[in-house]
């Protein structure tokens, strides 16, 4: 009986096995749809572009990573690429986001989704106290470069400073549309039209190309310590500013001063004007001290770390810069803001008589 058994399990398999045969199906044609093929258009092995924005974006800030602890708040909006990408197309942003990545390609690009290399975010650049401008490609970059606050209500009563305090890191977005600095009453504010002569805002410069990886680029680097020296980007200046062999050199020309060097100078000025009234530390990273103060002297201490975070040394907006660091220390040394425009015009124009 058992025998019989196990020689009942093998045909069972074979009637199994025919059944199955008699239902097979041959493959008499094969469709390939166009969309693929555009694959080639990018990831072919004679197109080095995509190569090539790799590597510079190897040499970013973006690629290091070094923000990826702060994935809370609304840090995680634009420290991580997850965050980021939420905010883009307007998904809710997760409370904490696990395996965060660094900013990427596919942060500010979603080819595979589009078809194309357009970036995600198009909006026109909004600043946090409304002031708006148009940047074109630059958009991208204020979606996330600019102060988290506004100055007028952030410093309105009586503010308590703390370490915490102030406009944030990432304020070249305010910088290069002339807005949101600590404006005193009675002072006009200059604006350098930088944002007026780029066709993409901060692209133009940041992303202009050289024969090298370091800066320029997908790099978005404007300098780079490399080796034993240094290489700078002056390439991009070249359009409105001739050649120049460092960015020192640039200034504004019938006012007959180096921008970099002045608005250093101002910085310097301010930040000791600061600590002796106890605003700063006095230690090499002048954060705000834990004091309770009126707006106005809050409102130099903004404009001094506004003018630091920024890092170009007025670049971005050498007289928007200057006015407001020029206006912060007349308030605190007990002057009049606007009194502090008068004498500097007249001194330009008297520099530019001694030039002629």
């Amino acid at each position: 009986m058992a025998v019989t058994r196990r020689l009942l399990v093998p045909a069972t398999i074979v009637a199994v096995g025919l059944a199955l045969t008699a239902c097979s199906r041959k493959i008499t044609r094969v469709e390939v749809v166009q969309q693929p093929q555009s694959c080639f258009e990018c990831h072919s092995d004679s197109t080095t572009a995509l190569v090539a924005a790799e590597q510079q974006w190897e040499h970013s800030l973006h690629a290091s990573g070094g923000t990826l602890s702060e994935n809370f708040s609304d840090c995680k909006g634009c420290h991580t690429s997850e965050g980021f990408v939420a905010r883009a197309t307007g998904a809710t942003v997760p409370s904490v986001i696990d395996n965060p990545t660094s900013i990427h390609c596919f942060t500010c690009h979603a080819p595979h989704t589009n078809g194309d290399f357009r970036v995600r975010w198009t909006a026109v650049a909004t600043l946090k106290n409304g002031a708006s401008y148009d940047l074109m490609g630059g958009n991208l970059c204020v979606a996330c470069h600019l102060a988290r606050n506004n100055v007028t209500t952030y410093v309105s009563g009586r503010p308590a400073l703390s370490e915490y305090w102030g406009p944030h890191h990432g304020v070249q977005g305010d910088m290069l549309i002339g807005s949101n600095g600590y404006e005193y009453a009675g002072y006009t504010y200059g604006k350098t039209n930088h944002r007026l002569w780029l066709d993409n805002g901060c692209l133009d410069c940041h992303m202009k190309t050289t024969l090298q990886n370091v800066v320029g680029g997908h790099s978005f680097n404007m300098e780079y310590s490399l080796g034993a020296g240094e290489v700078l980007n002056t390439a991009a200046c070249v359009k409105c500013h001739d050649e120049i062999g460092d960015f020192s050199d640039v200034g504004v020309a019938e006012e007959g001063f180096s921008v970099q060097d002045s608005v250093d100078v101002l910085i310097g000025r301010l930040e000791g004007i600061l600590v002796a009234n106890n605003l700063i530390s006095s230690t090499g990273d002048k954060l705000p001290e834990s004091v309770t103060t009126s707006a106005d002297s809050a409102g130099a201490v903004w404009n001094l770390l506004m003018a630091r975070e920024d890092r170009s040394h007025g670049v971005h907006n050498a007289r928007y810069i200057m006015g407001l660091l020029e206006s912060s220390i007349a308030y605190m040394q007990g002057g009049r803001p606007q009194l502090m425009v008068a004498a500097r015009e007249q001194q330009a124009a008297q520099q530019r008589r001694r030039t002629r």
